[in-house]
């Protein structure tokens, strides 16, 4: 079988392409990056294509103010546009099998059928129509205006067509799939397989440095992420000894002046990490809370589960599939303030069942390691082929 992948940016298709490799599969990897950034992953060279220009195109659109959200919205619909067309162009006839990240792969979709191999999207969050609506929901409740953080809709229909186009579509997780046949996709096409997690990288501390109850949460300090509602929840149970860490890039202004109110001297803002410092961030936690509205997985859950912390989770973050309720975590609804602050209050008043709950989730994540998922997709493929 020969495994065809691709992607702009990074996400998890890296990773996605090393598990390809090792099991002997992977025909090439097409993405935006260097050469000398994929070598990270061990993947050879030879087989990676790199359309580096994209990538520098892709990421000088940040640069563009997100106030000015119909200019930016253009910009960034022709620069994907190019890579879709460049990716058609360089994909290799004598694939077996081609997997494309969703929103940039639609005319390779086409191309690979012509050449009469197995089209695959890979998807990682909700369906985006299902996402707007929530995050519209959001800025209504608040009086924010979320415009720019909203997918636009010439991507929510370019997905679409891809969903329908392609033979088969992957997403991370069960809360990610339903949203999809909520859309009209078949259910019959999809194939549901949670992300992995570096268990070399990430593993429990011999000892948590203090005794600090501390609450650690890690993603973008934006609505989305439902940060206010943790924040809020924090600030009315107002445990004693306790602290909450966020690790996230800055707020913007008017979510900054929605959070300022419940800034206090026990919330602290720790901005972003690498990945390889995120471990000695998680061994000073106590638990971990991922409270988003929409999110399609959430790769932070099973790292923050194999260096031991148990997790609080709303249910529509996708690895809640991972979460078994009352043994490594829970899972509350989205914007439920009340249950957030009972799960954190819980756990901050029972220490032993803190540590029966660490221990669960550090032996859970062993399941979910980036091997199985390789193990899973290549299992399927071969099973696609057949």
């Amino acid at each position: 079988m020969k495994v065809t992948t691709s992607c702009s940016g990074r996400f998890w298709i890296f990773d996605q392409a090393r598990q390809l490799h090792r099991l002997g599969v992977l025909h090439r990897l097409i993405n935006d990056y260097p050469k000398w950034v994929t070598r990270s992953w061990d993947i050879p060279d030879a087989k990676v294509t790199a359309l580096v220009a994209n990538g520098v195109l892709s990421r000088m659109t940040r640069w563009i103010p997100d106030a000015r959200v119909a200019f930016k919205s253009n910009v960034v619909e022709s620069v994907h546009d190019l890579f879709s067309r460049r990716l058609a162009g360089h994909l290799p006839a004598d694939s077996d099998v081609f997997i494309g990240l969703s929103s940039f792969c639609l005319q390779a979709i086409e191309r690979a059928k012509g050449y009469g191999q197995v089209a695959v999207v890979d998807h990682g969050s909700l369906h985006q129509r299902s996402e707007r609506r929530l995050l519209e929901e959001e800025g209504r409740l608040h009086g924010l205006s979320l415009e720019s953080s909203l997918a636009p809709e010439w991507i929510i229909e370019k997905e679409d067509l891809e969903f329908h186009a392609a033979d088969r579509v992957t997403v991370l997780s069960r809360a990610a799939s339903r949203s999809l046949v909520e859309e009209g996709i078949d259910a019959a096409k999809i194939f549901v397989n949670p992300c992995g997690v570096d268990l070399a990288r990430f593993t429990p501390p011999e000892k948590k440095p203090d005794d600090i109850f501390r609450v650690i949460y890690c993603g973008g300090i934006s609505p989305r992420k439902g940060v206010h509602y943790l924040l809020q929840a924090f600030r009315e149970l107002n445990p004693d000894y306790a602290e909450l860490c966020l690790i996230g890039s800055a707020p913007d202004p008017s979510f900054s002046r929605l959070i300022a109110r419940y800034k206090s001297d026990k919330v602290r803002f720790l901005g972003t990490f690498p990945q390889n410092e995120l471990r000695g961030i998680y061994a000073t936690g106590s638990v971990f809370v991922l409270p988003s509205l929409a999110d399609g997985f959430g790769m932070v859950v099973p790292q923050a589960m194999a260096c031991g912390l148990p997790v609080i989770l709303t249910e529509n973050v996708g690895a809640a599939d991972i979460v078994t309720e009352g043994v490594e975590g829970y899972v509350v609804p989205i914007r439920d303030v009340v249950a957030l602050k009972d799960k954190v209050r819980y756990l901050y008043e029972n220490a032993a069942t803190r540590e029966r709950m660490s221990d669960a989730a550090a032996k859970a994540s062993r399941h979910f390691s980036w091997d199985v998922y390789g193990d899973r997709l290549v299992s399927w493929l071969h099973g696609l082929l057949s």
